[in-house]
């Protein structure tokens, strides 16, 4: 039999998932495996890359079992952007993988504000001088570890690690991945010389830079034997995981947006040209689809946030998933529908790691506001789902306000998965939402990556076509309207409040003298 299958590593940052597809775009079998952060020291989040390698190749036996792995024609990978590891020339780690979350280098934050300036930062790369793009972490690697960055060949996101060790030669990096990794000059899709120049920074310590469809080596004889799969099939660089789920999704044309709720959430739109932002938040950004852009706002803790909340205060839910087939989430949220809409006057600002867009506050943290005795655990779920919901309807709005189109809307994501918490998604964005047959739009836009590269498709609308199917279809509930527009300026009125008077600079500093 031919080789008609593809094989998508979703590297994401609280779960691996390995999918096998055919080739026309049936997804045949896949696996997950939760991976773990850590948190070393007050602002840092890390992983192993070890760790993962393993927990790649247990999600790969389990995915792949039963099928004739002779038929695998490709491997596409997607991986979280705003990570970086440092290698050695052999591309062993000299570091962990520094999370995109960490918050080490907001002291290099403060050094580029000063010495660049985020208008002049902004204009030139598309995104503002925020901690969780690579830029930080590289000039605290550079100032802070000069031993480790001495040593290092390359410092890279997590796709220049993984495709090393599957087996390419070179160290190198996607455009989309790129652009969050170091200052791009985003016109021309390539590294900014002059910021680097002006930061000090050596370019030769960066990956080199591919297009997302360019097949990049061969599966090596090593990596072969650890995911039990022929050496020899080849290597697509694939992308980042907002714009794999961009595709995945089935956003490649003006007109439509994706949010996609995974550890973050990110708000996307598809764009034929770069397009800035005037208040300089909103990130335009390369895509995996070549010569093609998105713009995008991120949320930095809505999954993060969940999960957060279930495993501090879940261990009745955790408990009774380890018993049977029922999902520790799916349980939570099943509480919150002893909630009103609303939840009671409850609300939940998600902003546990900082906000980044629509509007930037490092400092800003979680909060939950108008407690009362008559809250019950299900106020508290609901107005957390809607808290999260209620960021991505600010950044919506964001994007929409600066002149782009927005028709359809598609949810993807973990956080897609629940048809209750969709319907609260579509009340609070006052909007129909769109779901799809598979969530993991990442996954999917990896081996779409690998697809397209293959030359089996003559362009990518024909390529969603065969690979992106919708689900469901929510409308908002008029009658929940009223409620959840009060509650929407409400969320914004808080968070201005409280990040333009100081409360949430101060409780950052309170944890850091801890």
């Amino acid at each position: 039999m031919s080789a008609d299958l593809v094989l998508a590593l979703d590297i994401g940052t609280t779960a691996i998932k390995v999918g096998l597809f055919h080739i026309g775009g049936q997804l045949l079998n896949m696996a997950s495996r939760e991976q773990a952060l850590s948190f070393p020291a007050a602002g840092r989040v890390e992983q192993s890359p070890r760790t993962a390698l393993a927990l790649i190749a247990d999600a790969a036996a389990e995915a792949l079992e039963g099928f004739d792995k002779s038929r695998i024609a490709a491997i596409g990978l997607t991986n979280h952007r705003g990570t970086a590891i440092a290698l050695d020339a052999d591309g062993e780690p000299l570091t962990e993988f520094i999370v995109w979350m960490d918050q080490r280098g907001l002291p290099q934050v403060e050094f580029l504000l000063g010495r660049i300036g985020n208008e002049r930062y902004y204009d030139a790369c598309g995104h503002p001088i925020v901690s969780y793009t690579g830029i930080s972490k590289l000039l605290w690697l550079q100032q802070s570890e000069p031993d480790i960055f001495a040593r290092a060949a390359v410092i890279g996101p997590p796709q220049t690690y993984f495709l090393k060790w599957l087996g390419c030669d070179d160290f190198i990096c996607d455009v989309s991945t790129g652009v969050f990794l170091f200052p791009f000059c985003i016109d021309r899709l390539r590294w900014s010389e002059s910021l680097a120049g002006e930061m000090g920074f050596p370019l030769d310590k960066l990956p080199r830079l591919v297009n997302a469809t360019d097949i990049v080596g061969e599966l090596s004889t090593e990596a072969a034997a650890a995911l039990q799969l022929p050496a020899g099939i080849p290597l697509v660089a694939g992308g980042g995981d907002g714009q794999c789920a961009g595709v995945g999704s089935g956003v490649i044309e003006s007109g439509k947006a994706m949010i996609n709720i995974g550890t973050a959430a990110g708000v996307q739109v598809f764009l034929d040209g770069t397009l800035r932002d005037a208040e300089r938040t909103l990130n335009c950004a390369a895509h995996v689809v070549a010569g093609r852009w998105e713009m995008e706002g991120h949320t930095q803790a809505s999954g993060a946030a969940f999960r957060w909340l279930r495993d501090q205060f879940g261990a009745t839910e955790l408990a009774r998933q380890r018993r049977s087939s029922l999902d520790a989430y799916d349980l939570l949220i099943e509480q919150a529908r002893s909630a009103p809409p609303g939840a009671g006057g409850l609300l939940f600002l998600p902003t546990f790691n900082g906000s980044s867009a629509p509007r930037v506050d490092l400092s800003a943290r979680g909060c939950l506001i108008g407690l009362s005795l008559d809250h019950s655990r299900g106020h508290v779920i609901r107005a957390l789902l809607e808290g999260i919901s209620l960021e991505l309807r600010w950044m919506l709005d964001a994007i929409a306000g600066i002149g782009t189109r927005i028709e359809d809307v598609v949810l993807a994501g973990g956080g897609a998965r629940n048809s209750y918490w969709n319907q609260i998604h579509a009340d609070i964005l006052g909007r129909p939402v769109k779901t799809l047959r598979i969530s993991d739009a990442a996954m999917v836009g990896a081996a779409m990556c690998a697809a397209f590269a293959l030359g089996h498709y003559p362009d990518w609308r024909s390529l969603a076509a065969g690979f992106v199917e919708i689900g469901d279809v929510i409308e908002p509930r008029p009658a929940q309207r009223d409620i959840y527009e009060r509650q929407f300026q409400t969320f914004k009125d808080m968070f201005l409040l409280l990040s333009e008077g100081g409360a949430f600079s101060r409780l950052a500093n309170l944890a850091r003298d801890k």
